[in-house]
């Protein structure tokens, strides 16, 4: 996984992520929140209640498939912009 980020005074940024460690980071996250949970308010419970980490991690292992897919692509009105591809 690759993400670029493009800001506003022309710095640009790349982060290479490989996908077993976004994997591994899904799965540590679905841990953490469930041994860490009650600690959460409810509108913070009510949020990560939405996402399944473990089907996220699962998931991934499938997308290797389709190298190149951009999944996210953000240009905002300053000039900024955000990419995310496999």
């Amino acid at each position: 996984m690759r993400i670029y980020i493009k800001e506003k005074s022309g710095k640009k940024y790349f982060i290479p992520i490989p996908l077993s460690i976004a994997s591994l980071g899904c799965r540590i996250a679905s841990y953490a929140i469930e041994k860490t949970g009650k600690n959460l308010n409810q509108k913070q419970r009510d949020i990560i209640d939405c996402i399944d980490f473990g089907e996220l991690a699962r998931s991934l292992k499938y997308l290797r498939g389709y190298r190149g897919l951009k999944l996210v692509e953000v240009k905002s009105k300053d000039g900024e912009e955000v990419t995310i591809t496999l």
